[in-house]
């Protein structure tokens, strides 16, 4: 009988051992922070706070496989913030529906505000992301209209890069340290099910 580390599945004719899925994982979000089309470049993001389960859609921004680090941005005015403030276990969901495959990861998230990982996203950041930030008042805010909350002239256009500066105060990264990684991949024939825990050396087949 084969052992976890020698077993493999088959997906389109490729043979993937426990180890290739982690890769396989891993190219997958990375191809994902980098291609604005790409499935795994959104991602569901949970986290409990103040006695209440959040959930919220973020775009995967960078991912540094070796290091096992994701990253999104965030406005540090916003509720999500707050919250991974108060407490920074989070879950992130990715699904591919073309490919049938699921990921979810979970990490501690660290908060990266005026330091230099935030400022040298931020300087990558371009000015339509960059145009988000300028919302006069803070996310979640009550509004009597439904509203962007942003001034008028940049609903209409994008700012210059002079005017996007305004918006630096209220950008913040979110830095997401794996813990685990569980992937899924749906087959008609039957499904298959990994699990690779980082804290404690754990890579292993699930039962679906």
């Amino acid at each position: 009988m084969a052992t976890t580390n020698e077993a493999f599945i088959t997906v389109n004719n490729i043979a993937y051992t426990l180890s290739d899925v982690e890769k396989d994982c891993w190219l997958r979000l990375l191809n994902g922070s980098l291609k604005s089309k790409d499935a795994f470049h959104l991602a569901s993001v949970a986290n409990f706070s103040n006695g209440e389960i959040s959930q919220r859609t973020v775009v995967l921004r960078k991912v540094l496989p070796q290091e096992k680090l994701l990253r999104f941005h965030t406005d540090i005015r916003s509720n999500k913030w707050t919250s991974l403030q108060e407490n920074n276990v989070v879950s992130m969901l990715f699904y591919d529906a073309a490919a049938r495959i699921q990921i979810r990861i979970k990490g501690f998230a660290v908060l990266q505000y005026a330091d230099e990982i935030a400022n040298d996203a931020w300087e990558k950041t371009n000015v339509s992301s960059r145009r988000c930030y300028l919302a006069t008042a803070a996310p979640s805010s009550i509004s009597e209209l439904p509203t962007s909350g942003l001034q008028e002239q940049f609903e209409l256009k994008d700012p210059t890069i002079a005017e996007s500066e305004a918006g630096k105060i209220n950008f913040g990264v979110v830095s997401v340290q794996a813990q685990s990684v569980d992937w899924l991949w749906l087959h008609h024939a039957g499904h298959r099910r990994a699990f690779f825990d980082y804290g404690n050396g754990l890579s292993t087949w699930l039962i679906p």
